[in-house]
């Protein structure tokens, strides 16, 4: 990967078939960026869960979703955001229930020792889920 930041955005429709759309995208953006294979697997399913959501939970309020991609030499930062001003939790449910997504993602960044956040954004109303991947090997 380049020293220099890199940043990638785009957006798409709050719609179920946007969700594999923007896995593709987010693949193709870090494989580009020259990112190691683990970090490409994890960044895609954490991006597919957050869309999912807005897809699932959001959509009413929100047509759309944006998918922000930023890395630099010690992280990879997705941000996934929304107009919809409810801030998401992940929820103690039974798995026929939903509420997983949410529970994915914590579990998949305390995996490589990030970290993620629900920000507000005050200019559209909704919110910003931020997920901060390490990009320096883990210690043994």
């Amino acid at each position: 990967m380049a020293e220099a930041p890199m940043r990638h955005e785009f957006q798409v429709a709050s719609r179920v078939e946007s969700v594999p759309r923007s896995r593709h995208e987010t693949a193709k953006v870090l494989c580009d960026w020259g990112l190691a294979g683990d970090v490409v697997d994890t960044a895609c399913l954490i991006v597919t869960e957050l869309v999912a959501n807005v897809v699932r939970h959001a959509a009413v309020l929100s047509p759309t979703a944006g998918v922000c991609l930023t890395a630099d030499a010690d992280a990879l930062t997705l941000t996934v955001s929304d107009t919809h001003p409810f801030k998401p939790r992940a929820l103690p449910t039974t798995h026929d229930q939903g509420g997983r997504g949410l529970r994915i993602v914590s579990a998949l960044v305390a995996e490589v020792r990030g970290s993620h956040d629900v920000v507000p954004d005050g200019a559209s109303g909704g919110k910003r889920i931020v997920v901060r991947l390490p990009l320096a090997p883990l210690p043994a």
